[in-house]
C-alpha cells in the first residue's frame, strides 16, 4: 500500500507540475497577446491573430472533448477539492496521496458518474418536452 501511495502522490506531483504549467503557457500568451496589443496594437499581424485565436478556440474544444469522453475526470477532481476545502490538510500532496488510495473511492467516483449521466438525462427530457 506505501508502494502505491507513492506512485500516486508522485503522479499526482507531476500532473500537478504539468497542469500549472499548462494553464501558465495558456495564461501567459494570453496576458503576452493583450500586452502587446495594448502597447502596439500592429505588433501582431492579423493573420496571426487569426492563428492565436484559432490555437486557443481549437485547445478549448480538444480540452472539452476529452473532458466529456472522459467524466471521470471532473468527478475525481471535484471530488478531491470538496475534500481539501473541507478538512485543509496542510499537506496537500500527502492528503491526495491518501485520498486517492481509499479502497472506496472507484465506487464513489462511478456513483457521481452515474447521477450526473441521470440528471443530463433528465435535462435532455426537459429540453424535448
Amino acid at each position: 500500500k506505501q508502494w502505491y501511495q507513492r506512485r500516486v502522490r508522485e503522479f499526482f506531483q507531476t500532473f500537478q507540475h504539468y497542469f500549472i504549467q499548462i494553464n501558465l503557457s495558456i495564461l501567459a500568451l494570453e496576458m503576452e497577446h493583450a500586452v502587446i496589443e495594448k502597447a502596439n496594437p500592429v505588433a501582431l499581424s492579423e493573420e496571426q491573430k487569426v492563428k492565436l485565436n484559432q490555437y486557443k478556440i481549437q485547445s478549448r474544444k480538444g480540452n472539452e472533448v476529452f473532458l466529456r469522453k472522459h467524466p471521470e475526470v471532473s468527478c475525481l477532481v471535484s471530488d478531491f477539492l470538496h475534500e481539501v476545502l473541507l478538512q485543509r490538510p496542510e499537506n496537500v500532496v500527502e492528503f491526495a496521496a491518501q485520498h486517492f488510495t481509499q479502497p472506496e473511492i472507484r465506487s464513489r467516483i462511478n456513483s457521481q458518474i452515474a447521477e450526473e449521466k441521470k440528471l443530463l438525462r433528465r435535462e435532455a427530457r426537459r429540453e424535448q418536452s
